[in-house]
């Protein structure tokens, strides 16, 4: 399956910075701060508890995830479009996920 990356995905990620992001990722997933998903990514940008969010451009559609760096431009939290699919090697992939703040 050809992954493409929609032109309205913004603010997009170079290749060095999306393995930077994925890096951390890992990390909050082993320290159990990673929601993932458009909903919970949603959920933790409206309590405030968000401190950065991940979008994977190549959503399909893209507009489930068009609010999500709008919500997080008020929220005060820090967004970035990755092109691959945000997920670690061997795991699922998932659209957009949120790391916590603790």
């Amino acid at each position: 399956m050809e992954s493409t990356v929609n032109p309205k995905a913004y603010p997009l990620a170079d290749v060095q910075l999306t393995m930077g992001i994925l890096d951390i990722i890992q990390h909050s997933t082993n320290y159990k701060q990673l929601k993932k998903g458009a909903n919970e990514a949603m959920n933790t940008l409206n309590r405030g508890i968000s401190e950065f969010v991940v979008m994977a451009a190549d959503t399909e559609p893209l507009e489930i995830l068009l609010h999500l760096p709008l919500l997080g431009e008020d929220k005060a939290a820090s967004m970035s479009a990755s092109a691959d699919s945000v997920a670690p090697e061997g795991k699922e992939t998932m659209e957009a996920k949120a790391i916590r703040r603790q």
